[in-house]
């Protein structure tokens, strides 16, 4: 799983893939710190302009020179791509990952180039070299692959975001290697400024538990240090998994009842329902299920590290405190 979380079919091949990118998340993020905190601004949007030459450090610690803005862009998330459209760079964007690279709806005209490695999650080299990009912007995992496309020239500048913050200091820096600088800055304003918002309204309300399905089976869940974990907690939660070890655990449905949530977050994939969920051998028994308080969430608004994530916190807010929104 990686923040543009692939949708699994039960009983396909999308299981195997889907854990591969977990692991790849857990050791990602074992790696390396996760920034927290709430919805600060960043630098200021006046903060001075880059010049090129312009050298920029990616969430890997890797420094990325770009000579020039950059005319072609590859992006390998969904999130990146979203990212790329709204700093107004859509006409530069000549390659995406694949289906899921699916908003703005332009997207979904642009050349994939995905679908290679193992579990074909990998991009196809030759398809890549073949676009001439002058940037690919990708994210975390794949050093193999990543070290081929920089051996043949190709810069790569990887975005992890861990938390709400991290997002929109990514997006600055995107600004900043794509010469946009200051739409970056209006646009990173307004995010921080309409998630203060809301949380100044959850504020008010007494906090609620709730739990965070990622997949089932087995059952997945969001520990701390993970994206969805602090929104979560941004949105007026207390996750029940604050003792997890590693920021995307397997949780036992046994763990699961013992810790009895109020609230039950699951992310969109097809197939799913609020009435299997319920259905499933020991749920009834969750205070969530009893009392109605199990709700399916656009995975694309709460997982992908982007320009939309202030949706998703809206979306979760309102899910976890109705009455702070006029609601229920």
């Amino acid at each position: 799983m990686q923040h543009d979380r692939a949708r699994p079919r039960r009983g396909s091949p999308w299981i195997g893939i889907v854990l591969a990118l977990v692991l790849a998340l857990v050791a990602s993020a074992c790696g390396r710190a996760a920034s927290t905190g709430g919805a600060g601004g960043g630098p200021s949007p006046a903060a001075t302009r880059a010049a090129f030459p312009i050298t920029v450090t990616d969430d890997e610690g890797v420094k990325v020179t770009l000579a020039r803005p950059p005319q072609r862009i590859v992006t390998f998330a969904p999130a990146n791509t979203e990212i790329v459209f709204a700093l107004g760079l859509g006409s530069r964007l000549v390659g995406v990952s694949g289906a899921y690279d699916d908003y703005p709806p332009a997207a979904l005209k642009i050349t994939r180039v995905g679908g290679a490695g193992q579990y074909g999650v990998d991009p196809n080299i030759e398809k890549v070299v073949s676009l001439h990009p002058a940037l690919f912007l990708a994210t975390s995992g794949g050093d193999a692959w990543k070290a081929k496309l920089r051996q043949l020239g190709i810069p790569v500048f990887t975005l992890n975001a861990q938390s709400f913050q991290g997002v929109l200091t990514d997006m600055q820096k995107v600004g900043e290697l794509t010469g946009t600088e200051a739409a970056a800055g209006r646009l990173t304003t307004r995010m921080a400024s309409e998630a203060r918002a809301i949380q100044g309204k959850v504020a008010t309300q007494p906090r609620v538990s709730c739990f965070f399905e990622v997949y089932y089976p087995p059952l997945y869940t969001v520990g701390p240090g993970s994206f969805v974990y602090g929104l979560l907690q941004m949105a007026g939660c207390d996750p029940v998994t604050a003792s997890a070890k590693s920021p995307y655990p397997t949780w036992s449905v046994e763990e699961l009842v013992k810790s009895g949530p109020q609230v039950y977050i699951i992310g969109s994939y097809p197939g799913l329902s609020v009435k299997k969920v319920e259905a499933r051998p020991g749920f009834g028994s969750l205070p969530a299920v009893r009392s109605g308080h199990v709700f399916v969430v656009n995975s694309d608004l709460v997982t992908r590290p982007g320009p939309r994530i202030v949706l998703g916190l809206q979306e979760l807010a309102q899910l976890l405190h109705p009455s702070a929104f006029g609601q229920g």
